[in-house]
């Protein structure tokens, strides 16, 4: 079992390493093949797939809402929730309106839907045991120490390589500003690594409940096949829509891995994931 729980992280190292490979020597021509025009899927997943990295941070000061005992601790955090919530919905209407696409009917329907998850949550909490109340709460902050590291870190290599995005050289008519992955300091621009992506990669928040919840545990495999056909549809969508080349979406996915067991193997994660309270028999 010690070995063959390597065997998934070994295969993903050799394809990683292949499709970095095939893009140091094709990175153009595969987006000149696959690039379309913005087709409802990867306009979708443009203005809202990026989702999952923010809605933890959300969720983890709801909770933190649900569980103070003083009114205005309370209402600090709920306008901290209204504040995120707004900043989503105002960079989605801009991605939207980017492409052409009235802005209002796709963000009301997306909000309402993620408004009514959310007070579903709410109300689970209000009524669940104090020990599950804690757990989730251990799983929605691990996703904001998630979020933060991201945050840091891809902007840093997007500052130091300023690869030029491919959809801006179309735009100016001139492909000659391209630069192959593997070139730090480019000619301009913010391909590489794919934010998009890495934001996508916030879906392995799942993983942190998985360790938080031992129901979910069980069920790991089929959780971390969920993820990546979601992280997968997001870098397909980019490289499509011609705002990233191959290299950049496997890029983002690689270091948010890396991220990922950064933070799951920190002793800090450790030590509060051991410390939280036990479940009783069904939670």
């Amino acid at each position: 079992m010690q070995k063959t729980k390597y065997i998934p992280a070994a295969a993903g190292l050799v394809l990683f390493c292949a499709g970095m490979a095939a893009g140091a020597a094709w990175d153009l021509q595969i987006n000149q093949a696959l690039y379309s025009p913005p087709q409802p899927l990867t306009v979708f997943m443009e203005s809202f797939g990026f989702y999952p990295l923010y809605l933890p941070a959300i969720l983890w000061v709801l909770t933190a809402a649900l569980r103070a005992e003083k009114t205005a601790v309370r209402a600090a955090c709920l306008a901290v929730c209204a504040g995120g919530a707004a900043g989503l919905w105002a960079y989605s209407a801009h991605e939207l309106a980017k492409r052409d696409v009235p802005p209002l009917a796709p963000c009301l329907a997306v909000w309402a839907i993620l408004a009514a998850l959310a007070a579903l949550y709410a109300r689970m909490l209000r009524s669940a045991p104090p020990a599950l109340n804690a757990r989730l709460s251990f799983a929605m902050g691990a996703g904001f120490a998630y979020l933060a590291a991201q945050t840091v870190v891809i902007n840093a290599l997007k500052a130091v390589w300023a690869r030029t995005r491919f959809d801006d050289m179309l735009a100016a008519g001139d492909l000659s500003q391209f630069t192959a992955w593997f070139r730090p300091f480019g000619n301009g621009g913010s391909s590489f690594p794919s934010g998009h992506t890495a934001a996508a990669c916030g879906i392995f928040v799942l993983i942190f409940v998985c360790d938080a919840l031992p129901s979910w545990g069980r069920r790991r495999a089929l959780v971390w096949t969920g993820c990546w056909a979601y992280v997968a549809l997001m870098a397909v969508c980019r490289v499509m829509i011609g705002r990233h080349y191959m290299t950049d979406t496997l890029a983002a996915a690689f270091v948010m891995t890396l991220l990922l067991a950064a933070v799951r193997e920190s002793k800090t994660y450790k030590t509060r994931l051991a410390a939280l309270p036990p479940l009783k028999s069904g939670e």
